[in-house]
């Protein structure tokens, strides 16, 4: 195994330490606001991370997500949120060099998470179905946008976006 593909190697297991550690230390922050009907989780922000750094950023956005979602309301159930969250983050990563498309990614992650968390509180707490993804929705989409603006614009200025 060369040094070259193992510093690679080193720098991902980097990468994903700090996505997590940031959406982790946000979630934690920002934690009476980040569940629940009016949610409005300012962690979502480092989804943008999938843009610099696709596999990492998606990797530690998942182990993020688990852990925040260990202290959420809603109990053991809101532990399937990292799941969701692989399909729902793949919409970014795969639209991430597609100029402004990459804010379509963004949309669809929001979809996917609202969809979930819509879910979760019709189960749990029997809230709304439509209601609570219209509201989860505004705040993911919001969300997304910021995150992907703001990445964008830190992968531009460290010349790391191709598009």
């Amino acid at each position: 195994m060369s040094l070259k593909l193992d510093n690679k190697k080193s720098i991902d297991v980097a990468l994903i330490g700090i996505t997590a550690a940031l959406y982790i230390t946000l979630g934690y922050i920002f934690q009476p606001i980040s569940f629940l009907g009016f949610q409005f989780r300012i962690a979502e922000i480092i989804i943008g991370m999938c843009i610099l750094f696709p596999y990492p950023g998606l990797i530690g956005n998942v182990i993020g997500v688990f852990f925040v979602n260990l202290s959420s309301p809603l109990g053991p159930i809101d532990l399937l949120g990292p799941i969701v969250n692989i399909p729902a983050l793949f919409c970014i990563v795969l639209l991430r060099n597609r100029k402004y498309l990459i804010y379509l990614g963004g949309f669809l992650y929001a979809i996917i998470i609202s969809i979930y968390v819509a879910i979760i509180l019709f189960i749990v707490l029997a809230l709304p179905f439509w209601l609570m993804f219209i509201q989860v929705l505004v705040a993911e989409t919001i969300l997304a946008i910021v995150g992907i603006f703001l990445f964008k614009n830190i992968g531009e200025k460290i010349g790391k976006n191709e598009a």
